[in-house]
C-alpha cells in the first residue's frame, strides 16, 4: 500500500523505520543469547544486559538461579524501547567465566584447557558465529517487512 509522505518528513519517516529496526535486533539479540546460553547455575543466562555505548552492567551475583525463566532485556544505562541511530548498542555479559564458556577462548587456567561448557556451542558454531549471522539474517528480513509497510 503506497503512502503519502511530505517530502519535508521523509527524512523522520526514514528514521524512525531505521529505529524500528535497530530496536527489533537488538531485543532479538538479547532474547537468543539467553535462550541459548548453558544452564549450570542460571547465573550466566540471568547476567545478561544491553548497553548504550557501553556495557556496564557486571552480571548477577553469585548464586542458584536454577529453575528461573528466562529475564526480560535488562537495559542498564538507557531506556529500553528508546534505542537510537547513531548510537552503539551491546548485548553483553561481563562474567568472567562467560567467554570461556560460551567460546572457548581464554580458558582459565584451573580447566587444563579443557572447555567445559555443554551443548556443543563451539561445534555447532553458535557463539558468536550463529548469533551474528541469525542476527544478519533477522534484519534483512525485517527490513523487507517494514519496506513492503510504507
Amino acid at each position: 500500500m503506497a503512502r503519502n509522505i511530505p517530502l519535508s518528513q521523509i527524512g523522520n519517516y526514514i528514521e524512525g523505520k531505521f529505529e524500528q529496526l535497530l530496536r527489533s535486533a537488538v531485543l532479538e539479540t538479547d532474547r537468543r543469547a539467553k535462550e541459548r546460553s548453558p544452564l549450570d547455575t542460571g547465573r550466566l543466562r540471568l547476567s545478561w544486559a544491553i548497553g548504550e555505548n557501553a556495557a556496564p552492567f557486571q552480571g548477577v551475583p553469585p548464586g542458584n538461579y536454577r529453575g528461573q525463566p528466562i529475564p526480560p532485556p535488562r537495559a542498564v544505562n538507557y531506556a529500553l524501547g528508546r534505542e537510537k541511530l547513531g548510537n552503539v548498542y551491546s548485548v553483553h555479559n561481563n562474567l568472567p567465566y562467560a567467554e570461556p564458556v560460551l567460546t572457548g577462548n581464554n580458558l582459565p587456567p584451573s580447566w587444563n584447557g579443557t572447555w567445559r561448557s555443554r551443548g556443543n556451542q563451539i561445534e555447532n558454531g553458535y557463539v558468536p558465529n550463529m548469533l551474528a549471522k541469525d542476527i544478519q539474517d533477522l534484519i534483512r528480513k525485517n527490513a523487507d517487512r517494514i519496506g513492503r509497510e510504507s
